[in-house]
């Protein structure tokens, strides 16, 4: 190839060359579809509506025997039956309701497979002090005592021969929850009478 072809060629290179560049700087930029990001939904940490001021009344605003027997994982034979207790000036009571389940026939309240008592106090320093002199009465008794979940709330699990008991409190009211232990086994009282004791905190 002689002088004259090879630069005519090298100007075609380069003119070539021009044009791709051109053409590279005249393209639209690649489409970017952006990818969504999903969150799963935040499960809600707010603790169940809770009683505050006067109790409820009747057994079915506490627990229903159907729930009851839910919470135990059998069913709740015989009948259910309510107490009206009454104010206690000495310790600060002002109101008190106690609901027995599945009692049979010839059967007494203590007797009951399970029993459910909410009560007021004048504030929350007076139900606490009931609280922990329940505790202290049940561990000269004999009984295990350990902390247990009510919902949100913390309570106190009392296992006895015969019966557990759970006592909670949340501001100015208790709650307290006594099952038979040949109902409610001892490794199942923490779970079963705790959620029976959260239902009765949040009746509706």
């Amino acid at each position: 190839m002689s002088a004259k072809q090879w630069s005519s060629a090298l100007a075609a290179l380069v003119v070539v060359a021009a044009l791709a560049g051109c053409g590279t700087k005249n393209e639209p930029p690649p489409l970017v579809v952006p990818v969504p990001s999903f969150k799963p939904p935040q499960a809600s940490s707010s603790p169940a509506a809770r009683i505050v001021g006067a109790l409820p009344t009747g057994c079915g605003a506490i627990a229903t025997p159907e729930e009851v027997a839910s919470a135990v994982g059998r069913a709740m034979n015989g009948t259910t039956k309510l107490v009206n207790g009454t104010p206690d000036t000495k310790i600060g009571r002002t109101a008190r309701i106690d609901c027995y389940y599945g009692l049979t026939e010839g059967q007494q309240l203590p007797d009951a497979p399970v029993a459910v008592g909410l009560a007021s106090y004048t504030d929350a320093d007076a139900a606490n002090k009931r609280v922990s002199s329940t505790v202290d009465g049940e561990k000269q008794a004999g009984a295990k005592v350990s902390d247990v979940q009510v919902g949100a709330d913390k309570g106190k699990l009392m296992v006895g021969k015969k019966i557990a008991t759970l006592v909670a409190t949340y501001k100015a009211t208790t709650v307290v929850v006594i099952a038979q232990l040949d109902l409610v086994p001892e490794a199942q009282a923490p779970s079963v009478l705790g959620k029976i004791a959260d239902r009765a905190l949040s009746p509706h």
